[in-house]
């Protein structure tokens, strides 16, 4: 909404609805922030344990490596025998099974396009 604008000028009004402030903004933002990140952490931590230990594996072997190799697989371990691992798995077999797929004479390798 403006005003003034017969003589050329626009000046902001503003909202004539009454809009509730921002909870997070209520809150400390620190502790907000620390909150999510630590439960984003712990949730990556049991779910994603595979893909930490994958990444691990590819990191070049050194003294601060070589002491958590043992420690990150078997937490991996463990996430997968508790059942974790389980969606993480499921995703897994159906897009391997979608890689797999053929269509007509493609063999694998090719790129399935008609010559």
């Amino acid at each position: 909404m403006t005003t003034g604008a017969e003589q050329g000028e626009i000046v902001e009004v503003g909202s004539p609805v009454q809009v509730a402030p921002d909870p997070v903004d209520a809150v400390r933002p620190w502790r907000w922030m620390t909150t999510i990140i630590a439960t984003a952490t712990m949730f990556l931590a049991l779910f994603n344990a595979h893909a930490i230990a994958a990444w691990f594996d590819e990191l070049p072997p050194s003294p601060y490596t070589e002491p958590l190799r043992a420690p990150i697989a078997a937490w991996a371990g463990f996430t997968e025998r508790l059942g974790f691992d389980a969606p993480r798995a499921a995703v897994r077999r159906r897009w391997e099974a979608a890689q797999a797929a053929r269509f007509g004479a493609e063999q694998p390798g090719e790129d399935g396009s008609a010559r």
